[in-house]
C-alpha cells in the first residue's frame, strides 16, 4: 500500500509544498489547470518525489471535475491517500472533497496560512514539519541567496556609528533627511555607483568613501548647519557607514537589532532584494523574519510621508511572500490617522517608536506584544 498525496494546485504554491513536506508521500498526483501549469513545475523543481502526470483539468465544469475525482478514486483505492484542499479552485476543493472523504482509504487535509495541516478525517492538527523560508521564495519566483545581509555583517564599529548617527539627525532634522535620507533618482544611482562622491546644497555637505576590501570601513562626512547651533561636521567610519547613514538604514538596522530580540525570530535578514514583478515599483525589502511558520515583512520608516507607500508594501508582501505572510510598518514617528487606517484596511501591521515611549514601554517589549498577538491570526485577503 502506498501513500499517494493528491493535492489541488492554484495561485499559490506555499500550502501545497508544505502540504507535501508534512505527509511525506511515496508518489503525488498534482490537479491542476493551465494557468497553475507553471506553478507545477516549480514544484517539481523543490520536491524529490515521483509525480504521477496528470492532463489540465477544467476549473469550472462540475461534470468534468467529479469525474477526474471518481477517476483517482477508483485508481488509487487499495493505496493510502491524503487530499490537500488548500491551493486551487473551490469548486475543486467541494468536489474532491465530498468524494473523497467518503472513501475509507482516505483524508482530506487543509494547510492553513500558520502551516498547520488540519486533517479532516481525524479533526487533529499537525505541524512539526520543516519550514524553508528560501523554498517559498524560491516557489515564488525569486532566490533570497547572496540577496541580503545578516546581522552579524554588522560589527560593534557599526553600532557605535548609528548611535553618531541618531545625534547627527538631531542636530538638525530637516537638514539630515534632506541630505541623505530623502535622495531622487539621480542622486541614488550616484550613491550606487561611485566609490568617492558628495552631495551638498546651499549650507550642507556629505561626502562618502567607499571601502576597497572587507577588512576596510566606509568613510563618510558630514557637515550640518543649524540657525542656533551653527555649523558642525562629523566623520563617521565604520564597516557599513555609507549604507547606515543613506536611506536611513541606521533605522532599518536599530528595527533589525530590535526584531532580532524577539523569541519567534529565527532568523533576520535586512536589504532583501528581488528583481522587478509586473506592476510593483519596488524590488527591495528592509527586513524579512522567518519566525519558523510564516514570514513577517517589515517596512521600515522615520515617517510616512505618502500613504500609498503602504498599498505597495502589501503588494510586495503578497507577490513575495504569498497570502499567509504578515506585514509590519515601523515608524520613529507617530503614525497619522489616516495611515494607520490605512494600515489596517490592508491588513499591515503598524508599530511606532514615539507610541512605544507614550506607553511607557521599552521598544522591544512593546514590539514583541503586538506580534505575539497579531502573528498567528488569519490574513483575510
Amino acid at each position: 500500500m502506498a501513500k499517494i498525496h493528491i493535492t489541488l494546485v492554484g495561485g499559490q504554491p506555499a500550502p501545497v509544498y508544505h502540504g507535501i513536506v508534512a505527509t511525506k508521500p511515496d508518489r503525488i498526483v498534482f490537479v491542476y489547470s493551465d494557468e497553475s501549469r507553471e506553478v507545477v513545475e516549480a514544484l517539481k523543481r523543490e520536491i524529490d518525489i515521483p509525480v504521477e502526470e496528470q492532463q489540465p483539468l477544467d476549473p469550472t465544469n462540475p461534470v468534468e471535475i467529479l469525474r477526474r475525482a471518481e477517476t483517482l478514486v477508483k485508481k488509487y483505492e487499495n493505496d493510502e491517500v491524503t487530499v490537500n484542499i488548500s491551493s486551487g479552485l473551490k469548486s475543486w476543493s467541494h468536489l474532491f472533497g465530498v468524494t473523497f472523504d467518503k472513501q475509507p482509504n482516505a483524508a482530506v487535509v487543509y494547510m492553513d496560512q500558520n502551516n498547520i495541516l488540519w486533517n479532516y478525517r481525524t479533526m487533529q492538527p499537525l505541524s512539526d514539519f520543516e519550514f524553508d523560508m528560501r523554498t517559498l521564495f524560491r516557489l515564488y519566483g525569486n532566490s533570497l541567496e547572496n540577496n541580503y545581509k545578516k546581522l552579524s555583517d554588522y560589527t560593534e564599529e557599526d553600532d557605535r556609528a548609528v548611535e553618531k548617527i541618531e545625534e547627527i539627525r538631531l542636530f538638525n532634522t530637516k537638514s539630515f533627511n534632506s541630505l541623505v535620507a530623502l535622495l531622487d533618482s539621480k542622486k541614488q544611482n550616484q550613491l550606487k555607483t561611485c566609490s568617492i562622491g558628495s552631495f551638498k546644497d546651499k549650507e550642507n555637505y556629505v561626502e562618502w568613501i567607499r571601502k576597497n576590501s572587507v577588512k576596510e570601513n566606509d568613510k563618510v562626512i558630514l557637515s550640518l548647519f543649524h540657525e542656533r547651533k551653527g555649523k558642525k561636521s562629523w566623520d563617521i567610519v565604520s564597516p557599513n557607514a555609507i549604507s547606515l547613514v543613506f536611506n536611513s538604514g541606521w533605522f532599518e538596522y536599530k528595527v533589525a537589532k530590535l526584531l532580532s530580540s524577539w523569541e519567534k525570530a529565527k532568523e533576520v535578514c535586512l536589504n532583501c532584494r528581488f528583481p522587478f514583478k509586473r506592476d510593483l515599483d519596488k524590488n527591495e525589502i528592509d527586513i524579512i523574519v522567518n519566525t519558523g511558520t510564516k514570514l513577517l515583512f517589515v517596512e521600515c520608516k522615520t515617517q510616512i510621508a505618502k500613504t500609498t507607500d503602504i498599498d505597495k508594501f502589501r503588494s510586495v508582501v503578497k507577490t513575495y511572500g504569498g497570502t499567509g505572510s504578515k506585514g509590519l510598518f515601523v515608524t520613529k514617528e507617530k503614525l497619522s490617522d489616516v495611515a494607520r487606517a490605512k494600515c489596517i484596511e490592508n491588513a499591515i501591521l503598524s508599530f511606532s517608536f514615539k507610541d512605544a515611549e507614550n506607553w511607557n514601554l521599552q521598544p522591544e517589549k512593546a514590539l514583541a506584544l503586538l506580534l505575539d498577538n497579531e502573528l498567528f491570526n488569519i490574513n483575510a485577503k
